[in-house]
């Protein structure tokens, strides 16, 4: 079978952030992995990480931090990682206990030429921000910023405010990283040719919370990859999770929760922001595709981490996944339609349906509750992971369920979708 290849970029973390960066390559079986960069790439970073490597089903690599995008310039600091066969890649930063987040990546045929920009507000050094990658060459970018508070940012020598379109090109492998200490939620950014976009705080606190800042990021999928139906858990041991709607068209969305329904009418790129408390879970159903992140506030045990929502169109009945070995909590959120319970297997121990125990691996239920849509009910369970490593979970009846991945340490979190594109 033919292989997949991701485009991978790291956003600025907090600035006193040292350490590698890392990337997690899974596959069912043997493979091999071609990693490459652009030649305008110092001859220094090059040699650090360019060539090809054999492994059995499972490898990480580590990447210097210099490969980590400044602002506001255009830099050679995009990496291909190409496997022989159909892979799963998930990167996190390493650099240190107290700053790190993680993301899936989208396989390259999945990217393409429109998105739109998830982040929060923050604080001046915080930094709401996102980067841009080239896949190919003589790309025409475009990036028509918004952002709320009365700053400007000078872009490559040009002032610009909120509304203004910046235009530049990229060459292959190039990236361009852009912040601003409000938000630049809303931002629109189209291309000619597939581009990789991801987003996020440099380092975000939420208010009362008893949290610190933390590195907060996610690849974005294309606006012709979201969804228009989703189930959101709550994430376990926060304060409350943070869920941003945002709509590319004009558009009505309608939330439920529990048995209170609200319908809100979104301008085309418009977006809107409400929150969660832990023990509770959600629908969103809109007339035209949206998409949905969810980002874990902290609390005074672990702080916020972000990842964007998996539609129930994403879903899949298989993932191979990596979880880290050096936080102190981990879990995993299952959303399976009710019937299919029964046929999910984690590591092929079954998982149990609503009656029965959890498999015998040492599996926590910390949370459950069920959500209909579609004339369908679905189980939404989160699991503690004891220990870190991979993780295998399907369905042996091939029903695709959601999956959203997280984990804690002091003054630290991290979290991501095991997929978020269509499949």
């Amino acid at each position: 079978m033919q292989g997949y290849e991701f485009l991978v970029l790291f956003m600025a973390n907090h600035k006193s952030a040292v350490g590698v960066e890392s990337a997690n390559i899974l596959t069912e079986s043997n493979s091999s992995l071609w990693i490459t960069s652009s030649p305008n790439m110092s001859d220094v970073l090059m040699s650090k990480h360019n060539g090809d490597i054999h492994f059995m089903s499972y490898v990480n690599i580590s990447f210097p931090n210099e490969l980590t995008c400044q602002y506001l310039v255009k830099e050679s600091k995009a990496i291909l990682l190409t496997t022989s066969k159909p892979s799963t890649a998930i990167i996190f930063d390493s650099y240190t206990s107290g700053s790190n987040d993680g993301t899936i990546i989208i396989p390259t045929q999945k990217l393409s030429t429109r998105y739109l920009v998830s982040s929060v507000i923050s604080s001046p050094q915080g930094h709401s921000q996102f980067a841009v990658g080239s896949l190919h060459g003589e790309t025409e970018l475009n990036i028509t910023l918004n952002y709320k508070n009365t700053g400007a940012i000078t872009l490559l020598g040009k002032r610009l405010t909120s509304r203004d379109t910046f235009s530049t090109r990229l060459e292959k492998f190039e990236t361009l990283q852009v912040k601003q200490d409000g938000d630049l939620t809303g931002t629109i950014i189209t291309a000619n040719k597939p581009i990789a976009v991801f987003s996020g705080n440099r380092c975000k606190v939420f208010p009362n919370t008893g949290s610190f800042c933390s590195h907060m990021v996610s690849q974005l999928p294309p606006t012709e990859e979201y969804d228009n139906e989703y189930i959101i858990p709550s994430f376990y041991q926060n304060k409350g999770t943070l869920v941003q709607v945002i709509s590319p068209v004009k558009n009505s969305v309608q939330i439920t929760l529990g048995y209170n329904k609200t319908t809100w009418q979104f301008e085309a790129n418009e977006y809107q922001n409400f929150n969660l408390i832990s023990s509770q879970s959600l629908v969103i159903k809109s007339e035209y595709k949206v998409q949905v992140t969810g980002f874990a506030m902290g609390s005074n045990r672990n702080d916020p981490y972000m990842t964007v929502i998996p539609g129930i169109h994403h879903y899949l009945d298989y993932y191979k996944i990596f979880v880290p070995e050096n936080y102190r909590d981990n879990f995993i959120s299952v959303i399976i339609p009710e019937h299919s319970v029964g046929n999910l297997e984690i590591n092929y121990l079954p998982f149990g349906n609503s009656h029965t125990a959890l498999p015998a691996s040492n599996l926590t239920k910390v949370f459950q509750s069920h959500e209909n849509t579609s004339g369908k009910t679905y189980i939404i369970r989160t699991l503690r992971v004891p220990t870190g490593g991979v993780y295998i979970l399907k369905t042996t009846d091939h029903i695709g369920f959601g999956l959203i991945v997280y984990g804690h340490q002091t003054v630290d979190g991290y979290g991501y979708a095991g997929n978020f594109v269509l499949p």
